[in-house]
């Protein structure tokens, strides 16, 4: 039974987005579930251009939209990719909690008789519960994962008396297999890098060969070349790919940049010269470090960084220097729940060196407060850690002729603050083998 008025009330009553609009992008069908969750009804956007009523997704939704007209195929867009495209509230399944709707947008042809697309359909789906589950289980994995590294490593550690000598090995070959690897992709994303550039160029210089031939053309004044011009350049959409064409190089030069980005800061990180002392910046080794491990914590914690200008190299061990970095945050980060923000700052004090780490976690205890450095001390569940971090950083800090201090308070949060003497216990004139 074909029913206009049965269908038409369906689609405004599905469980999901759905907007309609013509080739000149304005709005023709709008349902219910975008106007509850943007207080705009259907009779306020009706006739209006959907690039206007969302300006900031305009650039977006204008390619999406016109690949389908262009096209005559449907279009997506995945949360992975874009989560938030459209400024939706959704409620976190179990907890609850109001925040951005994880969204997946598909974008399909609506074709007349002569199969030419006359509209399109914008459909939104809430894949809140999927994204926080999809979420949950891959920090339910690295959780499983830290856990097994971290039972390997006490079973390794009461194997052997000599904590700090295996940890020192452990590092050094990490530090070896890090180098290795970043030098083996350094080198094909650098020439993928070169030749995004010259087929930029070279696409540049194309556009510029057919943009001067169609004007050269127009200029002739012969109808018969201007007609398969014109016809030519409709049928092979060139404005629409000479546009097109600059975005998809830049954004593969981007994507070829922060590869590139990723691999330096893992170089700085692992330092291939981990058991060697050398001159080096402890801010950059903080950046390195961060940018390691922030996808870890980059979804709940704020960081808020204060570096001194003009602070001098210091002469340590970078690879450890980077290690006790690496523990302080990451502790800091667990501490935290929910959300909350970690302060970092680098100073200087007289003749020393100074990192404080500080978080607005749950803070520590005054009967842990004077434990948290002994060796496999630790307040967290089984299995959940080897209480060996906070022991080996004090040591490493100590073997750098440094002190760590910390500051807490139950329910405001702990500072940790580094101390490093400018010149460091073992002196540059000296072998590493003293």
């Amino acid at each position: 039974m074909h029913n206009p008025e049965l269908l038409e009330s369906l689609l405004r009553k599905l469980p999901m987005g759905a907007c309609i609009v013509d080739a000149q992008y304005q709005i023709v069908f709008w349902n219910d579930f975008f106007s509850d969750r943007l207080d705009l009804q259907e009779t306020d956007v009706i006739g209006k251009s959907i690039l206007e009523i969302f300006p900031e997704q305009a650039r977006f939704l204008k390619k999406k939209i016109h690949s389908v007209f262009i096209l005559k195929n449907e279009s997506f867009s995945y949360w992975e990719q874009r989560p938030h495209i459209f400024e939706f509230q959704s409620s976190r399944p179990i907890t609850g909690e109001e925040t951005l709707m994880y969204q997946n947008m598909e974008v399909l042809p609506l074709m007349d008789e002569q199969q030419e697309v006359q509209y399109v359909c914008i459909t939104i789906q809430d894949v809140t519960a999927q994204a926080s589950y999809y979420s949950d289980l891959s920090r339910a994995a690295e959780e499983l994962d830290k856990e097994h590294k971290e039972q390997a490593r006490l079973i390794r550690k009461l194997e052997e008396a000599k904590t700090q000598l295996v940890q020192s090995e452990k590092m050094a070959s990490i530090g070896q297999l890090a180098a290795g690897v970043a030098h083996e992709i350094n080198s094909p994303i650098g020439f993928i890098y070169s030749n995004l550039q010259s087929l930029q160029d070279y696409a540049e210089k194309l556009i510029k060969v057919g943009t001067f031939a169609a004007k050269l053309i127009d200029k002739s004044g012969e109808m018969k070349f201007k007609r398969l011009k014109n016809d030519f350049y409709e049928r092979a959409e060139f404005d629409y790919i000479k546009e097109d064409i600059v975005d998809l190089i830049s954004e593969s030069l981007d994507g070829a940049v922060r590869v590139k980005e990723i691999v330096k800061s893992l170089k700085e990180f692992s330092h291939s010269d981990t058991n060697e002392w050398a001159v080096s910046d402890v801010v950059e080794g903080i950046e390195s470090t961060l940018k390691i491990i922030n996808s870890q914590f980059k979804y709940k914690v704020e960081l808020v960084k204060d570096y001194q200008e003009g602070i001098p190299p210091l002469y340590c061990m970078v690879m450890q220097l980077n290690q006790v970095f690496m523990n302080l945050i990451l502790n800091a980060a667990q501490a935290i729940e929910g959300s909350g923000h970690i302060y970092i700052r680098v100073f200087t004090d007289g003749d020393w060196q100074k990192v404080s780490i500080r978080d607005t976690g749950q803070g520590i205890s005054p009967n842990n407060l004077s434990k948290i450095f002994d060796p496999f001390f630790t307040t967290k569940p089984v299995g959940s850690g080897t209480g060996l971090g906070l022991s080996l950083s004090y040591n490493i800090i100590k073997n750098h002729g440094g002190n760590i201090d910390v500051n807490s308070t139950v329910g405001k949060g702990t500072e940790f603050i580094v101390s490093l003497p400018h010149k460091s216990a073992i002196e540059p004139t000296e072998s590493p083998e003293s």
